[in-house]
């Protein structure tokens, strides 16, 4: 008897039948426009979001220079006051100043007291504010609690309307003639 001999039986094993299948199939690999959808939409969100913060941003910003905020500051009032023609000069104390912001009219109130009768009349000399009258009842007037002058039959006023703005003096020249009242406007 002779003996033949066969070639060993290679046995096949998972990992190659697994190679097998896998090459028979493509993977599964998402649209080609799938990418540039995602992104658009990406896009498109992050717009809208810069959108509504930049809109919300500017409203608050126009809406914060159009609302009133009014603030102590003497150096302010002064400053506003000056700029719409009223003349102080050294010895002229402001000792109480309000600044009102708002768009378009900003003004100013101030109280300035000064060394004498005399320099109260050539501040408003200097000032170009025209001959005083008696005030009346002026229900614009500010109440002494609110740094406005005392209630007086012989309290006066002088009022004057430019380019500048309106600025108005309130005082009482027989019974403080050194304290001014001022008020000033932009028109």
């Amino acid at each position: 008897m002779r003996f033949i001999r066969r070639k060993p039986v290679q046995s096949q094993s998972t990992s190659d039948v697994s190679r097998h299948f896998d090459d028979d199939q493509d993977p599964v690999r998402p649209h080609p426009w799938r990418n540039v959808l995602l992104a658009s939409l990406l896009v498109i969100v992050i717009s809208g979001l810069l959108l509504v913060g930049l809109k919300w941003a500017i409203f608050e910003w126009i809406d914060r220079g159009m609302t009133i905020h009014t603030y102590e500051s003497a150096d302010g009032a002064r400053s506003m006051a000056e700029h719409m023609g009223l003349v102080l000069v050294d010895g002229d104390t402001v000792k109480f100043g309000e600044v009102t912001s708002s768009f378009p009219d900003s003004g100013a109130y101030l109280v300035v007291a000064t060394p004498s009768a005399d320099r109260s009349r050539r501040l408003l000399a200097r000032s170009e504010l025209p001959a005083s009258t008696p005030n009346g009842t002026d229900l614009g007037q500010r109440a002494l609690s609110d740094h406005g002058p005392s209630p007086s039959p012989t309290l006066v006023s002088s009022h004057r309307w430019d380019s500048r703005g309106y600025l108005s003096v309130t005082w009482d020249p027989a019974r403080d003639p050194r304290t001014l009242y001022i008020s000033a406007s932009q028109t």
